[in-house]
């Protein structure tokens, strides 16, 4: 599957999600504006970092997201090979499967 395909996926089931459950769809989504308000981390940095947790949790759906969003806010592909290192530094062997499929997600999009 395309990672386009994954992402309207992910994004299909976090509506149902939210149509399920509003009110704690609602308050994940204040936390998710919370933490990526304006500050001193440019919106891309933030979802790079987001990325990397989400690697080395091996969430593949979070790496997918994340990866659309680094890349939507600008992102440019070397800075985020950068970061898919630090991730594979701190989440070895796993972390560099799902670092390689970030990539190649982020490549596609």
């Amino acid at each position: 599957m395309s990672a386009k395909q994954e992402l309207a996926e992910m994004n299909a089931r976090a509506a149902a999600l939210y149509k399920a459950d509003g009110k704690t769809m609602s308050a994940f989504r204040g936390l998710m504006a919370a933490a990526n308000r304006e500050g001193k981390l440019g919106p891309a940095m933030k979802e790079m970092i987001a990325l990397a947790v989400a690697i080395g949790r091996g969430c593949e759906d979070c790496i997918i997201f994340h990866t659309a969003e680094a890349k939507s806010r600008g992102a440019s592909r070397d800075e985020f090979v950068e970061v898919l290192a630090i991730a594979i530094e701190m989440s070895g062997g796993p972390g560099t499967v799902y670092a390689a499929k970030a990539l190649a997600a982020y490549d596609e999009l």
